[in-house]
């Protein structure tokens, strides 16, 4: 046994652990979501059917990568479907082809393989497993005849080749002792171009020799993700040809290595993005506003192929997410975020022989995946109270058709009603929020609110990290503003560095008052819409936005319950433990840290020194590699006989992605909801235990106020 493995098989050997058996069972044989029958009623959209969505691509719209792609002659799409099963605590995965007409399809033409997760380096920290999936969109080979992939099969992710008929069995293709990061095919179709990074495992396995004699606690260090140090600096990535016809590897020439690494415009400037070529040699890409800053915004570039250029700088040019060049060469379009707050998207289209680019359309919904097909967008598109589709639109009428829904049985589900808030706060900054009605909501009803951020683009499903199931609380009677808070403050657009951005952020706390102001200016919105309580709210906050719960609690009194999906940040433990790299930053940009009088500094945002002020009930489910950032919270708060429990979910990231947590934590949190404000219990036998200890909480509704949840 390696080095390596002696060490990981002593960590689990400390203590006795018992680890869930991973499930045999096909996670594919569960029904579809809201399945009850061609004829059925319309029924409430529940959690089992949120966590049963069959999905397209990544979560949320905005973050969301390629998903699909069109065969060659543009007749036909493939596509990877996910489902969770919570049972199996695994995901089902189909690889489907079907017509771009819509007539024919989709048809299966493979199953199966493990949920990749993706990766990404944090701060100095080379690789970081990543609770969201590695963007995966199957390529068809240059003749059309084959589908090219990424596979997950007893821990080890390689490249697959699948029929597009079906015909055929998929077949696993590369063999490498370590995971394919992306493919891509060769211009003939007799091979493929694989990037990947053996060097993680080469770096871990000298990390692992340290271990006999200990490892030194320094920078490497990150305890919120492992109990060891962690491989530091830039992992690059290797470039293998695979020879399809005798499976034979070797290293990548630099030109094959341009197919997943396209070289950068020669007139673009550093940091440019989206570029494009058309056929005519006409280029376009994004440059920044203000050189060098991360968050500038961004101007369009044209050069032309004559040598001329041009730049459109325009308000109305910002935002972009997209750039397509049209079949002759000659126009290009683009999509963008646009609006208060960049709250909608719009299509653009510049005829290089007009001045400036024309606006098409413009919609609430998100599109997510897009490409070009001569007359048509092809896109992922989603609604508030609509899940992601493939859908086809007609780029001069924006009139849309339907090549893919995969959950067409939630038609007959009963969604809430939908009203989008433009908010401006004290300092003038845009945001906005979704205040979501019950479906039968009448006027003059009032009802609970919980607050739900931190962005609100596409379909409502569940906040940041979706963990609060929007729609499904909206069913119980809920009303839910869906905050997407301000995305920046004044000095954000220039600065060159995120150490920067921390110190502008963090003097006197600004950031955190802008999204607080943004936050009140929006429930009073709610609140005067006449369908809300005000003396019934409630507040969910993960990642950033538990930051701002624990703000909105310690400065206002607006809310009575809170549901927080990590915990917290905090003047002791959330200064330790993300490590001594964390801890030199905070010092950098201008925090103190454990000096004497430091207590007023961090008085606005610490639950640590506002206990005898915070006494509403703080429910916290976060994961195992973050928990003990806030021991010290749950533990003073024990102390004071303040309502707080702790859930810890094992083997998770940041961003949990397990099947059976997820389900869980939806379901706690419409439990914790409905106690606290709407004075009801699940009367399972099962809840018991939670309920008793729930209602020996401080502040608890009386025993004969409560009654079971239908």
């Amino acid at each position: 046994m390696s080095s390596f493995l002696i060490a990981a098989a002593l960590a689990g050997a400390i203590v006795p652990v018992a680890r869930t058996v991973p499930s045999d069972a096909d996670p594919c044989t569960v029904p579809e979501p809201g399945a009850r029958g061609a004829h059925a009623p319309s029924t409430s959209f529940t959690t089992e059917d949120q966590i049963r969505l069959v999905d397209l691509g990544r979560d949320p719209a905005r973050a969301a990568g390629s998903f699909f792609t069109l065969s060659p002659d543009r007749r036909q799409i493939a596509t990877i479907t996910k489902q969770a099963n919570p049972r199996t605590n695994s995901y089902c995965l189909r690889l489907l082809v079907m017509s771009v007409d819509g007539h024919a399809g989709p048809q299966e033409v493979d199953s199966g393989g493990a949920f990749i997760n993706a990766d990404f380096s944090l701060r100095d920290f080379a690789v970081v497993k990543a609770g969201w999936e590695r963007d995966n969109p199957p390529l068809w080979s240059p003749d059309g005849t084959r589908i090219a992939f990424l596979k997950r099969v007893d821990d080890s992710t390689q490249a697959w080749i699948a029929d597009p008929t079906g015909e055929a069995r998929a077949r696993q293709v590369s063999f490498l002792p370590h995971d394919v990061d992306r493919l891509v095919w060769s211009h003939n179709g007799l091979g493929l171009v694989l990037a990947s990074r053996p060097d993680i495992r080469r770096r871990a396995e000298e990390i692992a020799k340290e271990a006999p004699r200990g490892f030194l606690y320094d920078e490497r260090f990150n305890p919120q993700v492992a109990d060891r140090p962690i491989p530091t600096g830039r992992i690059p990535s290797r470039y293998s040809y695979l020879s399809l016809a005798d499976s034979d590897v070797r290293e990548a020439t630099p030109a094959e290595v341009a197919l997943l690494e396209p070289p950068s415009p020669k007139d673009a400037s550093e940091g440019a993005s989206r570029h494009t070529t058309s056929s005519l040699g006409h280029s376009a890409w994004l440059e920044r506003k203000i050189p060098g800053g991360i968050l500038s915004p961004r101007k369009l570039v044209v050069a032309l192929n004559n040598g001329q250029s041009r730049v459109c700088e325009a308000r109305e040019c910002e935002g972009l997410q997209g750039l397509w060049w049209s079949d002759d060469g000659e126009t290009l379009y683009g999509l963008q975020f646009t609006g208060w707050a960049d709250n909608e998207m719009a299509f653009l289209r510049w005829n290089m022989d007009d001045g400036q680019p024309q606006r098409l359309f413009t919609t609430r919904d998100a599109f997510a995946g897009c490409v070009l097909s001569g007359h048509e967008f092809i896109c992922g598109r989603e609604g508030a109270a609509r899940p992601r589709r493939i859908v086809a639109i007609d780029i001069e009428t924006g009139l849309e058709r339907i090549i893919f829904d995969p959950n067409p049985s939630l038609a007959q589900k009963s969604w809430g009603q939908v009203e989008r808030l433009l908010v401006s706060n004290e300092f003038g900054a845009e945001s906005f929020a979704d205040l979501v009605l019950p479906p039968d909501h009448k006027p003059g009803q009032k009802h609970p609110l919980v607050v739900v951020q931190y962005t609100s683009h596409g379909f409502l499903r569940g906040g940041t990290g979706d963990e609060v199931p929007i729609h499904p609380l909206a069913n119980r009677g809920f009303a839910v503003l869906s905050f997407s808070r301000p995305d920046s403050i004044p000095g954000d657009a220039s600065a060159r560095t995120n150490l920067e951005l921390m110190q502008n952020g963090r003097r006197e706390w600004i950031d955190r008052r802008h999204v607080q102001s943004a936050l009140e200016e929006a429930v009073q919105l709610a609140i005067k819409t006449g369908a809300v309580d005000p003396e019934r709210l409630g507040i969910s906050g993960f990642s950033d936005g538990t930051v701002t719960a624990q703000w909105a609690l310690i400065n206002s009194d607006l809310f009575k319950v809170a549901s927080l999906g990590s915990c917290c940040e905090d003047m002791n433990f959330y200064t330790i433990i993300p490590g001594p790299r964390f801890t030199r930053q905070l010092r950098e940009s201008g925090m103190r840290l454990f000096e004497p009088g430091i207590e007023d500094l961090w008085r606005p945002v610490s639950l640590l020194l506002n206990v005898e002020r915070v006494k509403v009930p703080i429910l916290i489910q976060n994961t195992d590699s973050e928990y003990k950032g806030g021991l010290d919270v749950v533990a003073a708060y024990r102390h004071y006989g303040r309502p707080i429990e702790l859930y810890v979910f094992e083997d998770e990231t940041h961003v949990k992605w397990q099947p059976a947590h997820r389900e869980a934590i939806y379901e706690r949190n419409m439990e914790w909801f409905e106690f606290w404000l709407m004075n009801r219990v699940n009367c399972a036998a099962d809840r018991a235990p939670q309920y008793k200890r729930w209602k020996a909480m401080a502040g608890a509704p009386e025993e004969a106020g409560l009654r079971c949840a239908g």
